[in-house]
């Protein structure tokens, strides 16, 4: 009894200490802006239903590389964590649970990595002999993560609802990192978070005992900020029924969904779920968060005139004159994702994390010049640490195009020298 209390003392303390976890992280640049970065942690709560129409919950959780401590053991590296799953209903605690997890890579790289994580997803059955409490109501959800190596704590909280066994009825919206197998479904780390230009599915499951067939009407509006929310998918779905449970799974369009915040409806002629969620770029290169920034560097693509005639846009001109000039080279016109422009935009950021010095970004000088130019060579004759000569660098593309870089002042400033072809 003693032990009990205790334990109810020790969760409602680190129920008030948890957090609501905030699915997108910003980061300010060195420009003075803000940009969209994904959380290290991230968790996908999920009222399922099985095929007997009893709750249960499924958790997916995403944890960061760089979140975890890595320790080296023999020939790779390991990370240890715990993951605490409690559920309470007012002040009752309901069910916890604990799972001990591991993960190794042999790449001490991705020990630090942001963009590797640790993805898990846990079951826990409403109605069985570890659920001490009410099957429907409103609950409150604790999630514990543990570094076992550093002891690092993050605790995060959410209510949820589980509702009465009703004919007919369905689940809320699930998002999906892949499509359903039989009756195996992978949420995705975040609920309310879509990846750019990444695969992902839509998920629930009807109950209608009355009926043999239904028919699903899924459509997808996007929140124009000039005129509201405007209808841009829409699909019908007739999914014949198992002893009256109806199981939809559909890809979301995700190559024509754009950044940022949509509304997904799914209806039938009795009832209708709606799911909000944004579309987010977390790989974006930074200089396209601002256009005025991104003009810079497209020095190199345009002539003279034209250069100088943007420059002196608007902004709202020239984030049109920006949109159209790319649309227009975009390999896929099909889809939201343009290649072409993503890859410069990469070379660009890729010049200044290696070329930048202190009087200019990287994309400025020669070497960042040639490198969004022309790409990565294909071999380069280094001499950066030459003692008999200034030091310089033989860039080779192909068979015979080279340029030949020379720190003339020893100040690591490398200067195009002459070009071979």
């Amino acid at each position: 009894m003693i032990k009990r209390i205790l334990l109810l003392i020790f969760i409602a303390i680190v129920f008030a200490q948890a957090q609501l976890l905030r699915p997108v992280e910003q980061r300010k640049t060195r420009y003075g802006f803000k940009v969209d970065r994904e959380p290290p942690i991230t968790y996908q709560l999920f009222v399922h239903r099985t095929k007997n129409w009893k709750p249960v919950l499924l958790i997916a959780v995403s944890i960061q590389n760089d979140k975890l401590q890595f320790e080296k053991k023999d020939d790779h590296y390991q990370s240890s964590y715990r993951v605490t799953i409690a559920v309470r209903q007012k002040e009752k605690l309901v069910t916890q649970n604990t799972w001990d997890e591991q993960a190794s890579t042999d790449n001490f790289k991705e020990t630090n990595s942001k963009s590797k994580y640790q993805y898990r997803m846990y079951r826990l059955p409403v109605f069985n002999r570890d659920w001490d409490g009410p099957h429907v109501g409103s609950f409150q959800f604790y999630l514990e993560i543990r570094d076992l190596v550093s002891n690092q704590i993050n605790r995060f909280k959410k209510k949820f609802v589980i509702e009465k066994d009703m004919d007919p009825a369905a689940t809320e919206i699930a998002f999906l990192r892949r499509s359903c197998k039989k009756d195996t479904i992978e949420l995705t780390g975040s609920g309310e978070i879509l990846k750019f230009n990444k695969p992902a599915w839509a998920f629930l499951r009807a109950k209608n005992t009355k009926v043999p067939k239904l028919t699903f009407n899924a459509r997808i509006y996007f929140n124009d900020e000039d005129v509201g929310d405007k209808l841009i998918y829409q699909k019908f779905f007739d999914v014949p029924g198992d002893s009256g449970i109806f199981s939809l799974c559909f890809p979301l369009p995700y190559d024509s969904l754009d950044e940022g915040k949509y509304l997904l409806r799914i209806s039938t002629d009795t009832w209708k779920k709606e799911k909000k969620f944004r579309v987010i770029w977390f790989a974006k290169p930074t200089y396209l968060y601002k256009y005025d920034l991104a003009i810079r560097p497209m020095q190199y693509l345009l002539d003279e005139k034209t250069y100088k005639r943007v420059k002196h846009l608007s902004y709202k001109e020239l984030k049109k004159w920006f949109k159209a000039y790319w649309k227009k080279r975009d390999p896929t016109p099909g889809t939201v994702y343009n290649e072409l422009m993503v890859e410069f935009f990469r070379r660009v950021a890729e010049a200044n994390r290696k070329f930048s010095t202190r009087h200019r970004e990287g994309w400025e000088t020669d070497r960042g010049r040639i490198y969004i130019l022309y790409g990565k060579p294909t071999k380069i004759d280094d001499h950066r640490y030459a003692t008999d000569t200034r030091p310089y660098q033989v860039w080779v593309y192909g068979d015979s195009l080279q340029f030949l870089f020379v720190d003339k002042n020893g100040n690591g400033e490398f200067n195009l020298v002459t070009v071979k072809k």
